[in-house]
Order: C-alpha cells, then sequence, then structure tokens
C-alpha cells in the first residue's frame, strides 16, 4: 500500500483547509446578521460576501473530504477524474470573479473569491494523488478497498453511500452558485466597461452628520457660466425604483432647449451608494440638497418629480430648502396610489387605518414610525424586494429587466438597462419601501397645516399633504414666483410660485374598452381609480400653490407619432421638456432665456382636463378642446 494513506486529516494541507472552512462558514452566518442589520451606514450588498462565503465554505468541506478519503486506509475516492475537473472549474470561476469585481473596484469581494483558490487547488491536487496511488496499489496487487476488522456492515454501507452521494451533490452545488456569482461579477464588470458614470459623486452626511456616503449628480448643460448667471437649474427626481438614466431624456430635452439640468440618484440607485439604513426620507431630501450644494448648485431651483418623485419634491420643500425653489413640475404624482386605490374601492378598513395614520404622523426630530397600512400586502411586496435583493449578486434578477419599447435617448438604453442589473437596485427598493412602502407619506404629514386639513375634510378627500411653503423661492429675485392678479382659488395655498401638474389623459379615461378591460369587475375599479386618480390631481392643483396648473398628455404625440400614455416621460421627453418650459414661462408670464415668449394658455400645445359628466361613481375622460394633440390647461 502506497506510503501517504493514512487514518487521519491531521496535516498541514488538512490543518489549513480546516481552518479556512471554517472561516468561510462563521463568515456566511455573520453576513447574515450583517445584512439584516439595521441602524448602520450600507456600503455594499453583503449578500454577495455571503454566497461568497458559501461557496467558500462548500469548497473547504469538499477539499477536507478529498484529503480524508486519501490519507484513509478504509476509503476509497470514487471519480477522482471529476474531482480533478471540478477543481480545475472551480479556479476557473474563481479567476472570473476575481477579475469582475477587481474591475468593479470591489476589493472585498475580490478577496472572498481569491480564498476559493485554495480549497480548489487542494481538491485537484489531492484528487491527482489519489489516482497515482490507487494505480500504484492495483499493480502491487493491493485492494483499492479495504474495509478494517473493527467497522461493521453498517458503517461500512454508509461510508461507501457518503463517497458516492456526496461528490454528485457538492459538486452541482458547489458549479451552479460559483457559476452564477461568475456571470454577475463578468457582466458587472462588463457594464463598468461600457457605461462609465455619468456624474458626479458627492459625499454627504447622514445619521446626524456621524456618516458619510456618495450620491451621484448628472447634469447637462449645467456650466461655470451658467452657474454665475444665477439662471434656474431644472431638479429631476425619478419615480420609485428608477435610476438618473430614466429620466436622462427629460433632462437632455432641457438642456436642448437651452435650460440646465440635473438629475440626482437617490440612496442606492444608479450610481449612488446605499446610505443609511433604516432610511428616513427627511435625511434623504437633506441629503439631496447637500449634494446639490457640494456640486455646486447655487442657482435657483425647479424641481421636476415623476411618480413618487413629485412627493420626495414636495417633501424637499417642507424639510430642506424651500427658499432655494422657484417652481416644481410633478409628472403623475401620486401622494400614495396604495391608499388612494384603497380608497376608491371603498374598503371599510380604509379610514381606520388612515386615522392610525395621522394619529401617528411624522415628527421633526423623532424617526418617521412604522405604520401599516395593509399589512399582509406590505409584508408581501418587503419580502419580495428583500429576496431579490438576497439573490442579486447570483445574477438571477438579470432577466427580470423589462423592455423599454420607445425609450429616449436610445443611444442610452443598454446603460439604463445596466442599472437594473447591478447588486444595489432591489436593495435600493428594499431600503425606500421601508417595510411599509408609506413612510415618504408619513413624513409629508407632519407639515400639513390645519387650513389644508380643513380643505380636505371639507372635499372628504383621504389623502393629505402639505401646500407649498409661503418662503418658496425668497432666497431669489425672480419673476417666476409674481403673485397672481386673481385670488387665489383655495386661500390655503400660501405660496405663489407656479406648479404644473402633468399626467396622461389614460389614467383618467374610464372607458374599459380603451384599456381593453373585459371583465366587468375589473372594469368597475378600473372606473373607480380614474376617478379618484384625476380627483387627486384637482386636490393638487387647488392646494399646493396660488399658481397652479394642471395638464394633460392627450393623443399622438409629434415625438414618435404614437397615442400618449404613463411612459410619456422616458418615451417623449423632447417633447415634454417643450410643454413645462412653455406652460411654465406661460404662467409666470415672462418669457424664457432661450425661446420665444410663449403664447397664451389657450393657444399652447395642451389639452384641457375636463370631466363629461357630473357623476363621482367613475372616472371622466379627458376631452381636447382643439385638435392639437398637445394642449395646456
Amino acid at each position: 500500500m502506497w506510503y501517504f494513506r493514512k487514518h487521519t486529516v491531521v496535516s498541514v494541507p488538512g490543518l489549513i483547509v480546516l481552518a479556512l472552512t471554517l472561516s468561510f462558514g462563521i463568515a456566511f452566518f455573520a453576513y447574515i446578521g450583517v445584512a439584516n442589520k439595521r441602524s448602520r451606514l450600507v456600503k455594499r450588498n453583503e449578500f454577495l460576501y455571503m454566497w461568497e462565503a458559501f461557496i467558500g465554505a462548500t469548497l473547504g468541506l469538499q477539499a477536507l473530504f478529498v484529503v480524508s478519503a486519501y490519507r484513509a486506509s478504509n476509503r476509497y475516492l470514487y471519480w477522482t477524474l471529476g474531482w480533478i475537473f471540478y477543481g480545475i472549474v472551480m479556479c476557473a470561476l474563481t479567476l472570473c470573479v476575481v477579475g469582475g469585481y477587481g474591475a468593479t473596484k470591489d476589493a472585498g469581494a475580490a478577496v472572498w473569491a481569491v480564498l476559493w483558490a485554495v480549497p480548489a487547488v487542494a481538491i485537484s491536487v489531492y484528487a491527482a494523488k489519489a489516482r497515482r496511488g490507487y494505480a500504484v496499489d492495483r499493480v502491487m496487487g493491493i485492494p483499492e478497498f479495504r474495509p478494517r476488522l473493527s467497522d461493521s456492515r453498517g458503517s461500512v454501507l454508509c461510508m461507501v453511500a457518503l463517497d458516492t452521494a456526496f461528490p454528485w451533490a457538492t459538486w452541482l452545488i458547489g458549479v451552479f452558485f460559483a457559476l452564477l456569482v461568475a456571470i454577475q461579477a463578468l457582466a458587472l464588470a462588463n457594464d463598468h466597461r461600457l457605461y462609465k458614470q455619468p456624474g458626479r459623486l458627492v459625499p454627504v452626511q447622514t445619521n446626524g452628520g456621524e456618516d458619510w456616503y456618495d450620491m451621484h449628480v448628472w447634469c447637462a448643460g449645467y456650466d461655470a457660466e451658467t452657474q454665475k448667471s444665477n439662471r434656474p437649474v431644472f431638479v429631476l427626481l425619478p419615480d420609485f425604483g428608477m435610476p438618473s438614466t430614466s429620466m436622462q431624456g427629460l433632462m437632455q430635452g432641457f438642456s436642448n432647449a437651452g435650460h440646465p439640468a440635473c438629475i440626482v440618484d437617490r440612496p442606492g440607485y444608479g450610481w449612488s451608494e446605499p446610505g443609511y439604513w433604516m432610511q428616513d426620507p427627511r435625511d434623504v431630501v437633506q441629503s439631496i440638497n447637500q449634494a446639490l450644494d457640494k456640486y455646486p448648485i447655487a442657482n435657483p431651483l425647479i424641481l421636476v418629480g415623476w411618480g413618487e418623485g413629485g412627493v420626495w419634491s414636495q417633501l424637499y420643500m417642507q424639510a430642506a430648502d424651500a427658499t432655494r425653489v422657484i417652481g416644481m413640475v410633478l409628472l403623475d404624482t401620486f401622494p400614495n396610489l396604495e391608499i388612494l386605490q384603497t380608497f376608491a374601492l371603498n374598503r371599510t378598513t380604509t379610514l381606520q387605518n388612515l386615522r392610525q395614520f395621522r394619529s401617528l404622523g411624522a415628527s421633526r426630530t423623532d424617526p418617521v414610525p412604522v405604520v401599516n397600512f395593509d399589512r399582509p400586502l406590505e409584508r408581501s411586496v418587503s419580502r419580495m424586494f428583500s429576496d431579490w435583493r438576497a439573490v442579486s449578486p447570483l445574477a438571477l434578477h438579470r432577466a427580470r429587466n423589462a423592455e423599454w419599447p420607445g425609450f429616449q435617448p436610445q443611444t442610452s438604453l443598454g446603460m439604463h438597462k445596466s442599472r437594473f442589473r447591478d447588486n444595489l437596485h432591489y436593495q435600493a427598493k428594499y431600503f425606500e419601501y421601508g417595510g411599509t412602502g408609506a413612510r415618504l407619506y408619513q413624513s409629508l404629514l407632519d407639515y400639513v397645516s390645519p387650513s389644508i386639513e380643513s380643505v380636505l375634510v371639507y372635499h372628504h378627500w383621504p389623502l393629505r399633504w402639505p401646500a407649498l411653503p409661503a418662503t418658496a423661492g425668497s432666497a431669489f429675485t425672480s419673476s417666476l414666483t409674481r403673485r397672481q392678479a386673481s385670488a387665489p382659488v383655495v386661500t390655503a395655498a400660501t405660496s405663489n410660485i407656479p406648479v404644473i401638474l402633468i399626467a396622461s389623459s389614460a389614467q383618467f379615461n374610464s372607458d374599459c374598452s380603451a384599456h381593453k378591460i373585459s371583465d366587468s369587475e375589473e372594469c368597475t375599479k378600473w372606473q373607480a381609480f380614474a376617478w379618484f386618480y384625476y380627483r387627486q390631481q384637482i386636490e393638487y392643483q387647488q392646494t399646493l400653490s396660488q399658481n397652479a396648473a394642471l395638464l394633460a398628455c392627450v393623443g399622438k404625440v409629434e415625438e414618435d407619432k404614437t397615442e400618449c400614455d404613463v411612459d410619456f416621460v422616458w418615451r417623449r421627453p423632447e417633447w415634454l421638456a417643450k410643454v413645462v418650459v412653455k406652460q411654465l414661462f406661460s404662467q409666470s408670464g415672462t418669457e424664457s432665456s432661450s425661446s420665444a415668449k410663449p403664447t397664451s394658455s389657450s393657444e399652447s400645445a395642451a389639452v384641457s382636463v375636463e370631466p363629461t359628466s357630473g357623476s363621482e361613481s367613475a372616472a371622466t375622460s379627458a376631452e381636447p378642446t382643439s385638435t392639437e394633440p398637445t394642449a395646456s390647461v
């Protein structure tokens, strides 16, 4: 029998592999705990390191198995060629992961992957030694498998079963997870090579100034000359789950129209770091304000919020710095869509839950309390985001990347998709959702004045939001903030800065056939939703500012010759930028610095939103007052 077959793993290589395996196992459970720990600054998706530790522990156990079988006199290492090939494959995957995350400058991920090489090399080396030793035994006539006399038949059968089943089971596990991690690493490296960071990372403080992280600010048309001229800068805030690339076309549209524009990636989206968790929405808007200051952007601001980005714009006005904001544009914005839809369906629990929201309103100093509106639904959504956050390093979410037909600019579609495929996207959604999806809405409740409260109660409206502060734009002298000659519709609105509300008229259209809804129950639901969508925009118009206008995107748009739908923000940005600029300066009665003076609201390109009937049981359609596809209200 060949010399090295001894029944022990107490050897230098065995002890090294054992120590490394224990380290991987401890790290695996430690990263599970760290990834779910709250009240801390987050820099990466720790589940990546958890998966790397899991793969390392699997490799370590396999290496211990091979070394113990190689050195045992009563065991036989089956499929030595398979073990040799497996070790080589894992070494190759190790190089892929190290190279991929090395290219993206994630040193932690690269270091953990380097450690895979130790057990992987041990597997191949000791499997090769065992194969050579068995060949020597056969030449010398020594049996390949010789149980000891002290071994019972049961223990022998168990050992044979283990030696047979363990390789195949662990090979599949090791190759499967290591291959997925390698695919994600190489894909991220390729995205990093193709799509460079377009903007600038700006360090901001969080957690009361104790921690720092980087926010991504991306500007077009903003330079030193613009900064000196003190011209207004459009600041774009994307919808929930959307990176800055989703509004790149609109930013470029403003720039092409002669107006500087910038997009800010909220924590974890685009190129911004994840920031502090749990996430306080007021802290986020203050960080956005810091990022604009440090970019630096000292010019007056016009906030443009898309979807939930419009709610972030409203919170910025309350919790950050309203004095530098001279205008606001809300695109398809609702205070909280889940609550609005629930109220539209007349569910009996809605009013009770709304009372709970108002009794536990946010405080300017204390953290925003966690209040569930629909606990089962919110838990399900939060769990979904949490699960996808955990498997993001395995590249499984790459197949979920939705199609974006008509995305503009088309040349940036690849970069846009790449932002949904990184390791941080679902983590950002999980953090921002905050377990309830209503923390952002809750943060606004503390700023609701008694006058606005009374108006919305009188209108029997379920949601609340504050009017824009009277101090808005006071840091600058701007003709955009002139007071209207006529009296305001609702005296509760004290601010006079121009506010533009733009929505797709498809959301107001209660015609179920237009939305291809054939089921009668679903049609009834949609009609209720459409009416409340329309009413929400009307309530916004009457309460946010004395100088607010509601526009609807109706008909075919010149930019792409297709019907205007809810995708108008990223599908027809050039048209949208022109409409916003024209309407904004039309409301203020001033002339744009880069274009001719706009015509009156009845002549500009837009459509008025008028209900087709007085019934309040369903939404009304938006009927155009002219044949032009884009009209203003």
